[in-house]
């Protein structure tokens, strides 16, 4: 398509590696580079970093693959601006060029993305939250516009404050991402351990359960409740906060 328009491409696969689906159901990555057979052409270009597959943000480390002889001169000229320092080089190739490290390293990454991913999209699930779908990466994308005040963005910022200031868990509203649709937001599963993600996603399911039940939008904000929200899912959850929680699910 591009190409028939004369039209360049540019394949950012920062989450190439980070490819949690299991391959016998079909998660497995193939890069450009495989699809068009390293013929790139002039008009390809392909973009890698370390930031997202080895949590190395950091490092400032990225490579950009092109077969354009004037872009690279181009580049060449402005690398002075933005390159790496030798050091980081030099950490950077014993770390890529040691198989076994970076196999395992993968692989438990992976192993562990898809367990986060899990106990994320199974609570979404128990509470009815459509979400889209990921085979990668550190996200899944959800769809709370059922739970907002009102359905613009002023809706959806109010919910993300609610949510914040209540269950203290910070999510990016889907306005900041330029979503047209009041509500989306972007959870993020890999930043917490799993611990913490079970606690974050019982406080997350506490809270919907309190708007569901139609509370006004300032007794959500002022109630009393709120302190049950940071115990669920914690050692100082009582049999009482425990009980509420079971009958809100009746």
């Amino acid at each position: 398509w591009a190409r028939t328009r004369k039209v360049h491409t540019i394949v950012d696969e920062i989450y190439a590696l980070s490819v949690h689906k299991p391959q016998h159901l079909g998660g497995q990555f193939q890069s450009i580079i495989q699809v068009l057979e390293n013929h790139l052409d002039n008009d390809v270009h392909f973009l890698w970093g370390l930031s997202k597959d080895f949590g190395a943000t950091g490092f400032r480390f990225a490579i950009l693959y092109t077969q354009n002889t004037a872009l690279l001169r181009t580049l060449a000229n402005l690398n002075i601006f933005a390159g790496v320092p030798n050091p980081m080089q030099m950490i950077v190739s014993d770390l890529l060029l040691d198989d076994m490290f970076v196999d395992a390293f993968l692989d438990q990454s992976r192993n562990q993305l898809l367990s986060s991913y899990y106990i994320c999209t199974q609570k979404l699930e128990e509470m009815v939250i459509p979400f889209v779908p990921a085979e990668a990466g550190l996200f899944v994308y959800v769809d709370f516009s059922s739970l907002l005040p009102y359905q613009t963005f002023e809706g959806e910022m109010k919910f993300a404050l609610l949510v914040q200031k209540v269950a203290r868990i910070v999510m990016t509203p889907g306005r900041s991402q330029k979503d047209c649709k009041p509500g989306m937001f972007r959870l993020c599963y890999a930043w917490v351990s799993p611990q913490v993600l079970t606690i974050a996603m019982e406080r997350l399911s506490y809270l919907i359960l309190q708007i569901r039940r139609n509370r006004s939008w300032d007794d959500l904000v002022a109630g009393n409740w709120k302190n049950e929200v940071t115990k669920c899912g914690t050692h100082l959850s009582s049999r009482r906060s425990t009980a509420k929680l079971s009958n809100l699910m009746r």
